[in-house]
């Protein structure tokens, strides 16, 4: 679940207002209810703690409270909890049981874990001097560029019609030769092979459409008219790709792409089905201001990974490997949350013969689930 979109300014309450009471007279409790409390309350103060250890306010949006649907469901799930875990307690746990009392040291354990790591996460937040430190250390990873691409496809193979059976007059002379067997009829031959078209030939022409679109012709009227000379039948591929950022195309285009100025053209590039070339219509640099969350969001996993390396780093771990049937990696640092980078996420891809042109991908970061009221319970 995401951050919480904020919610309308609820009324305050007291903090010792109750906003939950268990009630345990009933059936034979009522007889003992004098002299035994057989209620619990929970105050706002109480739940509200309940609530943020389910929720951390850092998994929330600034300034927002938590929706009433979020708050009842863990308000339920809570007292499910807590009354199975007094019932429980009555029936001898966890001492009846030796693996209660494991889980709950483990329990404990993952506990103080998660509440260290919120710790080195929020100390982990760049500041702004170390994101404008990074802005100006890294000028090529904020370049932005308008590009289109064309496609020039090759034409098929064409294949020659089979030969058809000539007739001739025959020769008299040749009737009393016996026929040579190693000799196939004429129409029993069998067609040529489809001959590909010269390969020089095609690149010169899809130089000349190159040398068009250099000249500032429009890139959809050539890929239509090159799609029209190969005799492709296939609708063409949008000619825009709109902005692009580096890491989109394979690296060695990537690199030659974005060395190019507004208005120029690349090189041409060939695979199998055609010819394809890109243009840059508009170039510029992201302003910090655009960019500055996206840096807070690569520095801070970066920092808070090198904060855990550093505590459990420490520790030298030694496994026996008779046990574990063989080498076991050391304990350090667990991949640090949401690591997200600059540039897009997406492993880039060869055009296809017909390729189309796809949207800008950008990359992702993941995020936390909010610890349940299950959760907070149990350990």
């Amino acid at each position: 679940m995401g951050p919480v979109a904020p919610q309308p300014p609820q009324p305050l309450l007291p903090a010792n207002t109750p906003v939950i009471t268990l009630d345990y007279c009933q059936g034979a409790a009522r007889a003992t209810a004098a002299k035994t409390s057989c209620k619990k309350v929970i105050t706002k103060a109480e739940f509200d703690r309940i609530l943020d250890a389910a929720i951390p306010k850092s998994r929330r949006s600034a300034g927002a409270d938590v929706i009433p649907q979020v708050k009842q469901a863990v308000a339920k799930e809570y007292l499910n909890m807590y009354v199975m875990a007094s019932e429980a307690e009555k029936r001898g746990y966890p001492a009846k049981d030796p693996m209660a009392e494991e889980m709950l040291r483990l329990s404990r354990m993952q506990v103080l874990s998660m509440a260290l790591n919120q710790e080195l996460q929020e100390k982990a937040k760049p500041t702004d001097a170390e994101v404008e430190s990074y802005y100006k250390d890294n000028p090529s990873a904020f370049v932005e560029v308008g590009l289109r691409r064309l496609y020039i496809p090759k034409p098929a193979p064409v294949t020659p019609p089979a030969p058809t059976p000539t007739s001739a007059t025959p020769n008299p002379a040749d009737a009393s030769k016996p026929a040579d067997a190693s000799k196939p009829a004429d129409a029993s031959k069998p067609a040529d092979a489809a001959k590909p078209a010269d390969p020089e030939a095609l690149k010169a022409a899809a130089e000349k459409i190159r040398d068009r679109a250099a000249a500032g012709e429009d890139l959809g009227k050539l890929e239509k008219d090159a799609f029209e000379a190969a005799g492709n039948k296939q609708t063409p591929p949008p000619t825009q790709m709109g902005n692009r950022r580096r890491g989109i195309l394979p690296p060695d285009q990537d690199a030659q792409i974005f060395a190019l100025n507004a208005g120029e053209v690349s090189k041409l590039y060939d695979n199998p089905g055609g010819f394809y070339l890109y243009k840059v219509e508009s170039k510029r640099t992201l302003p910090l201001t655009e960019v500055k969350e996206e840096i807070q969001r690569k520095l801070q996993p970066e920092k808070l990974n090198d904060a855990r390396k550093a505590i459990t780093e420490k520790v030298k771990s030694n496994f026996n490997e008779k046990y574990f049937g063989g080498p076991v990696a050391a304990a350090g640092a667990a991949p640090a949350p949401g690591k997200s980078s600059t540039t897009p996420a997406g492993t880039a891809k060869q055009p296809s013969p017909a390729p189309k042109a796809d949207t800008a991908k950008t990359g992702s970061t993941s995020t936390h689930k909010p610890h349940t009221a299950a959760a907070t319970a149990t350990h």
